[in-house]
């Protein structure tokens, strides 16, 4: 008989959540492993290729770029820490706010910049796509999301808009946000 572990946040449901005692298949483990590493060499290049590691480190696209690089390197050695018994949290919050940080910098170059494909397009492009595809056919844990999930997915975005206020990045990063800017009302 199996051990079955319950979600301790909705006591009702009658799912389980993990097998205690059940590893993660070798081949299952080194494909995601292998896929994730991809996103994390993505990102990392991204940002690399925009910022050089030194310059213009204030952009939305390089902070996501980075902070995806972060998120899927730790989500690369989750592994580990649970001695190959799970590849991702049981939690899908990270893995979902991180889509959703990526779909709005990829939404935002490409319908308000009107950017061009051929432009950092490791940062505007190929790691948002991967992050979606991450989110849509690799995870496996979407159905763990909660009511409230999605509210909170915005926290990136917004500790951004908070630091993009607060150090006035859109003087000189972003004209078209600049009130003061050519055509918009004085």
């Amino acid at each position: 008989m199996e051990t079955v572990r319950r979600n301790p946040v909705d006591e009702c449901t009658t799912e389980p959540i993990a097998v205690v005692g059940q590893r993660v298949s070798p081949g299952v483990l080194a494909g995601v492993s292998l896929w994730r590493l991809v996103i994390v060499a993505s990102a990392l290049y991204g940002f690399s290729d925009a910022t050089g590691w030194s310059e213009n480190l204030e952009g939305l696209s390089q902070q996501a770029s980075l902070l995806t690089g972060v998120v899927y390197l730790g989500l690369l050695a989750y592994p580990a820490f649970t001695g190959g018994a799970r590849h991702e949290p049981l939690s899908p919050w990270l893995r979902g706010a991180t889509a959703v940080l990526l779909l709005l910098v990829a939404g935002t170059f490409f319908g308000i910049m009107g950017g061009d494909v051929d432009y950092l397009p490791f940062e505007h492009v190929y790691t948002p796509l991967l992050v979606l595809v991450d989110w849509i056919a690799v995870g496996r844990n979407q159905r763990e999301v909660r009511w409230w999930h999605p509210l909170t997915w915005t926290a990136f975005p917004l500790a951004y808009l908070a630091f993009f206020l607060g150090a006035g990045v859109y003087r000189s990063l972003y004209d078209f946000l600049d009130p003061r800017a050519t055509g918009s009302p004085s």
